[in-house]
């Protein structure tokens, strides 16, 4: 049968249903957790007929799911919802739809604020999202905004937008309350999955070929609290690494405060489980990480990663940090500056402070000047990179085991992959080791990437 005749047939079986041969555009922004959401939802949407296309312009239906973790990550949303008024004006049966966190957190203020929107529904609705669309063929608006929390057990369809590198959801929402976090607002509280839901998502993922998994939890460290079943993230891990077919395993986001000795044993032993862990630091200053509610000190911080490094040399650490928090003064800045520099971790994402309401740091007086939150942000970004630069002059002359994700964004006779500890390599290759774990000799580095060529595993 020929690809069309296949398309042809799927389309008669669907001929019944809701989505029958609607195209649909779902855009994702922000975190992992987004990405897999909008696996989901293109899942559901596609078991009942809808189809999707990779461009508004060809799209009847238009839906945006959204990060509310920064103040510029909502400008974005804006600014497309934004290109879509006129359009709408001209095609009044075009629908237009806001998910995730941005809907959750504005809710009925977003079709207020932009009446061409048919359908807005929060991060912990996404399950009802195809019979909610249905809807709106009615002319009718629809927000659902109102779960409180995510179910556990909700629709799983088997849509993934890769073919050998997976994420599975542990876990949803979040317990901490940063000061300056909207994710328990916008997410929920934190509720784990059942241990054998999560394997067996793994197992069907490994039976399907896939290589690589990324579990995800806001904080996979606490991973197991209020089961029934008594379980920790590092025993997740045992199980999981137990899986046949699956090569790596990855997992974010790790809480300082939670990362411990335990889970670097697993990362040690565990022979699936990659030598990288993101530990968002935040600040390098005690007083602005116990403004933050953070619930350790930078001094913890430290010992965390030498505990880390003791344990398993070699290791990735990744972080985020925040500049410009109110009351951030010259020597919390310099504070951070140390940090980073005593750390030395493999790469940072560095981010200007916005006050995200109902978070309580929303609460105090953002008086930290634009320009200022500018000029500490690129200097926290030029000692980062000349961190990284440094940290990957190490693995010069190393032989790295990468895992080829598709062609260098430089050359078609490249291919661009991630090492054990995550940092990307390019290497001379053809298509047809995508999605294979080969080894690499690193030649040549910059601040974020190696380069390097191919070893015979023979030869390694």
């Amino acid at each position: 049968m020929s690809e069309k005749e296949r398309n042809d047939a799927k389309k008669g079986e669907n001929k019944d249903k809701p989505g029958h041969g609607k195209r649909i555009l779902l855009r994702t922004f922000g975190c992992q957790m987004n990405e897999r959401d909008s696996e989901l939802i293109a899942g559901m949407l596609l078991e009942k007929g809808y189809e999707l296309v990779d461009t508004p312009e060809k799209a009847e239906v238009v839906l945006f799911n959204t990060c509310s973790v920064r103040q510029h990550a909502e400008d974005r949303v804006v600014g497309n919802l934004e290109k879509l008024v006129s359009r709408k004006k001209k095609e009044p049966d075009l629908k237009i739809g806001v998910l995730g966190c941005m809907a959750k957190r504005h809710g009925e203020l977003l079709l207020k604020e932009f009446p061409h929107l048919d359908i807005v529904v929060g991060a912990s609705n996404i399950y009802n999202i195809p019979e909610l669309l249905e809807q709106t063929f009615t002319h009718q608006k629809v927000i659902a905004v109102n779960n409180i929390k995510r179910p556990v057990k909700g629709p799983n369809p088997v849509y993934r937008a890769g073919s050998f590198s997976a994420f599975v959801n542990i876990m949803y929402g979040c317990n901490n309350f940063c000061s300056y976090c909207i994710v328990p607002h916008v997410r929920g509280r934190e509720v784990s999955r059942p241990k054998k839901d999560i394997l067996k998502e793994i197992k069907a993922l490994a039976d399907r070929g896939f290589k690589e998994v990324t579990l995800l939890g806001q904080n996979v460290n606490s991973y197991g609290r209020g089961l029934s079943q008594k379980i920790d993230f590092p025993e997740l891990l045992e199980a999981a690494n137990k899986i046949k077919g699956i090569e790596r395993i990855r997992f974010v986001t790790s809480h300082p405060k939670d990362a411990g000795k335990s889970l670097f044993r697993a990362m040690r032993d565990l022979d699936k489980v990659c030598e990288h862990i993101h530990l968002p630091l935040q600040s390098g200053s005690n007083k602005i990480l116990d403004l933050m509610n953070r619930k350790y000190t930078a001094e913890d911080y430290r010992a965390r990663i030498d505990l880390l490094r003791e344990m398993l040399p070699g290791a990735g650490v990744t972080t985020d940090i925040i500049v410009g928090f109110p009351s951030e003064g010259e020597k919390d800045q310099n504070d951070t500056r140390k940090a980073m520099e005593e750390i030395g971790c493999n790469s940072a994402f560095i981010f200007k402070y916005s006050p995200r309401p109902p978070a309580i740091s929303s609460c105090l007086v953002d008086n930290i000047p634009e320009e200022v939150k500018k000029e500490r942000n690129k200097e926290l970004l030029d000692i980062q990179r000349k961190i990284s630069h440094a940290k990957n002059k190490e693995m010069i002359d190393s032989v790295q085991e990468v895992l080829a994700e598709g062609k260098s964004r430089m050359s078609d006779k490249e291919l661009v992959g991630k090492t054990r500890n995550n940092i990307s390599c390019v290497f001379p290759g053809d298509s047809d080791l995508v999605g294979q774990l080969v080894l690499v000799r690193v030649k040549s580095v910059s601040p974020h990437t190696l380069k390097g060529e191919l070893v015979e595993k023979d030869n390694e």
